[in-house]
């Protein structure tokens, strides 16, 4: 009986590893992708409801695991600033947490249809980072030491001002976190490459760390209002899930250097649309 409880949905096994990869190679969450597969795909497939907040909660567990492992790959391979990281997390992590608490207070439909209406805006987003072409990977051109310099030798020269800009997507990324699990890694590193003009390798190493770390504590307030016995998690999802991310997360880093990031998120840009739409649709009752 415990053994097919366990195994009860292998079949996230191989999928999870799959969307890590993705997710952890371009910065894009992991749960924007496992969020709408547990409301949309679980009761076709496998016959159970999952609840809006009950599949935030288990996306968000799922990414912790998968940012996590691919964090530490960012960091050995010298692709995370530090600097940018400790002006974000102070404002994303308590807005997020109360965001959170904020959460479990507000009606399913409504976070179907902001969590549909925020995957069709983020795709956008995207679609324009890859049209307006404003990448960098590697050394930019200007005098003086480079800024970063990675495990293979490769030299970054960028410049970041924080300011009241910074503050406010932070702010925006914490709340889009704690209310549907998703939005501040898409948020950061368009925001790091167009507007900062940060190398993409670099903003994507850390944007890893700033979803980690903000999604990290979100998750703690999920846990301790479900700990109250709310809702009923389907806890063997994340037996199947999380070895997958692991494994996935320390992959991702070498492979980064060598997929075309930019058309991957043009390609992913089109499928948020279609499956915001969906969202939007459940949302308004039409499932």
């Amino acid at each position: 009986m415990l053994f097919e409880y366990i195994f009860e949905f292998w079949w996230m096994l191989p999928v999870a590893f799959c969307i890590c990869l993705i997710a952890t190679s371009s910065s894009v969450e992991g749960a924007v992708f496992f969020t709408p597969i547990f409301i949309l795909v679980f009761p076709l497939v496998a016959g159970v409801q999952i609840v809006p907040i009950e599949a935030i909660f288990l996306a968000l567990s799922i990414e912790l695991f998968g940012f996590g492992s691919a964090m530490i790959g960012y960091l050995r391979r010298r692709l995370v600033d530090l600097s940018i990281v400790g002006k974000v997390l102070p404002v994303s992590v308590p807005v997020g947490m109360g965001f959170g608490l904020l959460a479990h207070r507000v009606p399913s439909h409504l976070i179907l249809g902001f969590l549909g209406g925020l995957m069709i805006i983020l795709s956008a987003l995207m679609l324009y980072s890859y049209l307006a072409g404003g990448f960098h990977e590697a050394a930019v051109e200007g005098e003086g030491p480079p800024t970063r310099i990675d495990s293979l030798g490769r030299s970054y020269l960028y410049t970041y001002e924080h300011g009241l800009i910074g503050v406010s997507w932070s702010s925006l990324g914490g709340i889009l976190v704690g209310l549907t699990g998703i939005g501040i890694g898409e948020l950061t590193t368009t925001t790091l490459i167009l507007r900062n003009k940060l190398p993409v390798r670099v903003a994507v190493g850390t944007g890893i760390m700033i979803v980690f770390f903000t999604a990290f504590m979100a998750t703690l307030v999920h846990a301790y209002v479900f700990s109250s016995g709310e809702l009923n998690v389907h806890w063997n999802i994340l037996f199947m899930t999380i070895p997958a991310v692991a494994c996935g997360g320390q992959i991702s880093p070498y492979i980064n250097s060598r997929m075309d990031g930019e058309k991957m998120k043009a390609f992913l840009s089109l499928i948020f649309i279609v499956v915001g739409g969906l969202l939007i649709w459940r949302g308004l009752g039409g499932g």
